[in-house]
């Protein structure tokens, strides 16, 4: 009798640690997708239509750039983060060609 409790308690046990490490894999995965894959799928275009209005507007592109970039770093959205990092390259890249 008490080997059958002990054995559904075990199972127990296993399903529920079981379900929360699946759980905590799924918001792992969650994470780096929205946070590091899904803004490197952001169009070349886009990033390069957001520079030239960066580069249009303001007399310093590149702080602008950088202080948009600081403003995501401080909120801790990495997906922001990384959409300014390839602006400010953006902008970077054509100041120099200027």
């Amino acid at each position: 009798m008490w080997d059958i409790v002990g054995q559904a308690f075990s199972w127990l046990l296993l399903i529920f640690f079981g379900g929360q490490a699946l759980i905590f894999i799924g918001l792992v995965l969650w994470m780096i997708w929205t946070d590091a894959i899904k803004p490197r799928l952001i169009p070349t275009a886009e990033i390069d239509r957001v520079a030239d209005d960066i580069i249009a507007d303001y007399p310093d592109p590149e702080l602008e750039a950088f202080a948009r970039h600081e403003r995501a770093w401080y909120d801790s959205d990495g997906a922001e983060q990384t959409y300014w990092y390839r602006v400010r390259k953006a902008v970077r890249r054509r100041l120099e060609r200027r």
